[in-house]
């Protein structure tokens, strides 16, 4: 009974103290803050994806695609954009997914990770060839 509680305590004080630690020292730098400081202060997207650091998302009024592959960023019209490809990376057994866009303008790729998941990345390109189809 001593033992448990103790170690309960122990987990609990770990807890605690990482959660205010990362409250105190992350502050500002998210993933979703990460995201945000590179999109424009008027974007309102009809779409968008995000995971991690990663984001896309289209604002149809405007026509404006914002790609993020922290740290950097870009907002293009969907005609700048060349290609968009799906790729895996991997090591040690582990596989992420990827989907590289590639833009014109500034000839180079961006890269959004879609985790491991590949519904997921195909969902999230099939969206994003749609898009850039209708352009």
């Amino acid at each position: 009974m001593n033992s448990t509680l103790l170690a309960l305590l122990v987990f609990g004080g770990f807890s605690v103290g990482i959660w205010f630690s990362y409250r105190l020292f992350m502050r500002g730098d998210t993933n979703a803050e990460r995201v945000a400081k590179h999109l424009p202060a008027d974007f309102k997207p009809e779409w968008s994806w995000r995971y991690g650091d990663t984001y896309v998302g289209y604002e149809s009024a405007s026509d404006r695609l914002a790609i993020v592959d922290y740290p950097y960023g870009t907002v293009v019209k969907p005609r700048d954009v060349e290609s968009v490809e799906a790729y895996d990376d991997g090591e040690m057994g582990i596989v992420h997914r990827w989907i590289g866009i590639t833009v014109a303008r500034e000839s180079k790729r961006y890269r959004l990770w879609c985790g491991m998941s590949p519904s997921r990345r195909e969902a999230v390109l099939a969206h994003l060839k749609g898009i850039l189809a209708a352009r």
